[in-house]
């Protein structure tokens, strides 16, 4: 992922699985992504069975996102925001809160 510009050396990233995205390219996908952020950006891929990624469902800048969610826990957790007029929403696995603590300042 650091190779190929997808996570910066803070390592922000979390497998999730697509509670429910509304529109565009993305819209279409329901189920596990990976979600990155490298610098001041986040991507969501497809994520695969084998921990590895496919296809870019979306790429977002930081600044772009807006009421931004999120809540971690032992059982789990989950992750929200809006951009581009869309809403994103995620289902996180346990122990997800480094994920989320990177947005409380977001």
């Amino acid at each position: 992922l650091k190779q190929e510009n997808l996570l910066d050396e803070k390592g922000v990233f979390v497998y999730a699985t697509a509670k429910s995205m509304i529109g565009g390219a993305v819209g279409a996908v329901q189920g596990l992504v990976l979600i990155t952020v490298c610098g001041d950006v986040l991507y969501l891929h497809r994520a695969k069975l084998d921990n590895s990624y496919a296809e870019c469902l979306g790429k977002f800048y930081l600044s772009d996102l807006s009421n931004i969610k999120g809540k971690a826990g032992l059982f789990g957790g989950s992750f929200s925001f809006e951009a581009d007029g869309k809403k994103y929403r995620f289902q996180l696995p346990a122990r997800a809160n480094k994920f989320v603590d990177f947005f409380k300042d977001k």
